[in-house]
């Protein structure tokens, strides 16, 4: 909680930001934990959002668009933060990250892991009945590297073979990807 607290530009939402399940993970025979969180990023220093809700979906009170991103918090054994990233959508219009619904282990020997998040446009036409809900969403499946370095991790989004945006929506299926991308590149250029 004190990690969003202080990365969040809507107060409000910390307590809904963390729960996406959590996973115990161990690199270079070093546990950590990872912590899937959804919420708005401060794009500046001491950003506030305060949300205007059903009046004008998607905007802040404040005069900005209120968006929400997937993000990953790396923890000790201690839970203490030792890592954080914000999974970059390229899309070119802004989105909402409303879930993470898979994280797999691609490569164990290689630290890389494939993390599966859902978004939709904000400015998408609402479901006008419920069997429209989630008609608009997207789901795409991400690549990360991570680096273990004085109990610090760091994290390295790899789009290369991927794409971003894609349209990957299952671990499996971004195996196979890889898998295809991989065995059609030099040597030299797979790590």
């Amino acid at each position: 909680m004190a990690a969003v607290k202080a990365r969040t530009a809507t107060p409000a939402d910390t307590n809904f930001a963390l729960r996406e399940l959590s996973f115990k993970l161990s690199i270079d025979q070093t546990k950590f934990y990872m912590q899937p969180a959804k919420y708005m990023p401060q794009t500046r220093p001491g950003e506030v959002c305060t949300s205007v809700g059903k009046v004008t979906a998607y905007q802040c009170m404040e005069g900005q668009r209120e968006t929400q991103a997937c993000h990953i918090g790396f923890f000790d054994a201690q839970f203490h933060e030792v890592g954080w990233h914000t999974i970059r959508i390229n899309e070119s219009v802004p989105i909402f990250c409303n879930s993470i619904p898979a994280v797999g282990v691609y490569d164990a020997t290689q630290n890389a892991m494939l993390v599966t998040v859902q978004y939709f446009a904000i400015d998408h036409k609402p479901a006008a009945k419920p069997s429209e809900i989630g008609s608009g969403w997207k789901r795409m499946t991400v690549l990360l590297r991570l680096t273990s370095n004085n109990g610090k991790i760091t994290v390295e989004q790899d789009d290369r073979c991927l794409g971003n945006p894609n349209q990957v929506d299952a671990v499996p299926d971004a195996k196979r990807a890889l898998r295809r991308c991989n065995a059609s590149l030099p040597s030299s250029a797979v790590h």
